[in-house]
């Protein structure tokens, strides 16, 4: 009966240094020396199945020119459909690296210690050592080339898109996919190809990429209808103002929001610059209606706000003017700056919904489509709890005589609302909240008048 012992080949290999090291130590020892002494490259070694074993570091660098350069000025072939380009790999930045293919034939046998270098010497001996064809790169000049072919096979994915017909109904338009070449994949092949004899032709195969919003994405969303509208009007006549309104709710039109995302009109609608189109028109500054760029915009914040306020939405950030306005109730304002007051709200539905902003004549209307339960309603309603009466302020002026009252300033009453939120199912109220508290400040009234008489 016979045990056999099997042993990996590095093992094995170390096994038979060591043997041949401590049974012909003396001749093993003397052949190692001469070897590593000489210029001469182990027996066995190859070359991209090139044998360079025996010669010296300047035979093996001849002969590897004459025949790597051979490869390397060979075509690669990309093909792609019906359109074909053939590459000469050193016009694209691929050559042949021939001092480290040299430097890696010429170090088999003279790594590490002894032990390494014998068992390695003898690896190749028995085995043969193979180094494939290196070569060096220039990254940008391949990359540059392999971009411009890739531009003819890439078609950017197209994402489903939920717009609104004429007759105001949800249409879905459904998404694409498109496919993308991987430069740095094909980068890759390339320069494999390149040191191939034979089979230099590579077929482009490019990925699939997937829309980031697809048409399955779009029907998940579940829009079926106009759940909220509001309408504020203007006059026609202030036409800077009215261009101002116009342009800011056309950046509403068409905004989609997925549950849980979370809308600034600020973001949405930009700072507003004269630069971007709007014009001057009062605003509303600390009570007083000033000169500034603008004027208008929070008419729209203001009706986009009732509206989000009827579709149930959950308004995190709101400010209401400084004094009182005409086109909404008190309470139901929305006050915006660009640099520190926004109107800021959360889809809180399990559904995504759309915004529309457009205007028809001197009406501003914006509507949100979503899904809600059919028989349910949602009203505003606004309180005044306290009135706040303005103050007055006397200024004694030398230039009017003496009993003369001058009035310079108006005062103005202020008002603390409260808005209230409330939801029915049918007739049936099913739930009433405090949305907000505002606070309009009175405005003090401001008289001038004439010293007393001496």
């Amino acid at each position: 009966m016979y045990l056999v012992i099997r042993l990996r080949r590095p093992v094995l290999l170390l096994v038979l240094a060591a043997l041949i090291i401590g049974c012909v130590s003396t001749a093993g020892y003397a052949f190692m020396t001469s070897y590593l002494l000489s210029d001469t490259i182990a027996s066995g070694v190859r070359v991209a199945s090139l044998g360079v074993g025996g010669l010296s570091h300047r035979e093996a660098s001849l002969y590897l020119s004459e025949h790597l350069d051979k490869v390397i000025q060979r075509p690669v072939t990309i093909v792609y459909g019906s359109m074909q380009w053939d590459l000469i790999p050193s016009e694209i930045g691929i050559t042949t690296d021939l001092e480290t293919i040299l430097m890696a034939a010429f170090r088999v046998g003279r790594r590490g210690n002894l032990l390494r270098k014998i068992a390695d010497h003898y690896q190749s001996q028995i085995e043969g050592w193979e180094i494939p064809h290196l070569v060096s790169v220039d990254q940008e000049k391949l990359a540059s080339l392999l971009r411009r072919i890739a531009v003819t096979a890439n078609i950017p994915p197209m994402d489903a898109r939920i717009v609104l017909t004429e007759d105001d109904k949800i249409e879905i338009i459904p998404g694409y996919p498109g496919q993308k070449i991987d430069v740095p994949q094909l980068a890759k092949e390339v320069m494999a190809a390149a040191t191939r004899p034979n089979h230099r032709e590579i077929v482009i195969s490019p990925e699939l990429v997937e829309p980031d919003f697809s048409t399955e994405d779009a029907y998940a969303l579940g829009l079926h209808r106009c759940i909220a509208h509001f309408t504020t009007t203007f006059d026609q006549r202030d036409i800077n103002r009215a261009s101002n309104i116009r342009l800011a709710a056309s950046c509403l039109e068409g905004v989609l929001l997925k549950p849980g995302e979370i809308f600034s009109f600020n973001r949405q609608v930009g700072p507003r610059l004269g630069s971007d189109g709007y014009k001057p028109a009062p605003v509303i500054v600390d009570g007083e209606l000033l000169p500034g760029i603008g004027g208008g915009v929070c008419q729209v914040s203001t009706t986009l706000y009732n509206t989000v306020l009827l579709a149930g939405l959950d308004v995190m950030t709101r400010s209401p003017h400084s004094l009182p306005i005409a086109y909404v109730p008190l309470g139901r304002d929305a006050a915006v700056a660009y640099d520190y007051m926004d109107l800021v709200f959360r889809n809180n539905a399990s559904y995504g919904l759309l915004i529309s902003a457009r205007v028809d004549g001197d009406r501003l209307t914006v509507r949100i489509f979503s899904n809600a339960p059919v028989d349910r309603s949602i009203e505003l309603d606004s309180k005044i709890v306290k009135v706040l009466e303005p103050g007055l302020i006397r200024k004694i002026d030398p230039n009017l005589g003496p009993g003369i009252i001058v009035e310079e300033k108006k005062g103005r009453r202020g008002y603390e609302v409260q808005l209230w939120r409330v939801v029915k199912i049918g007739d049936r109220v099913v739930h009433r909240e405090l949305v907000e508290r505002s606070i309009y400040k009175a405005q003090d009234r401001v008289i001038r008048q004439g010293p007393s008489a001496k």
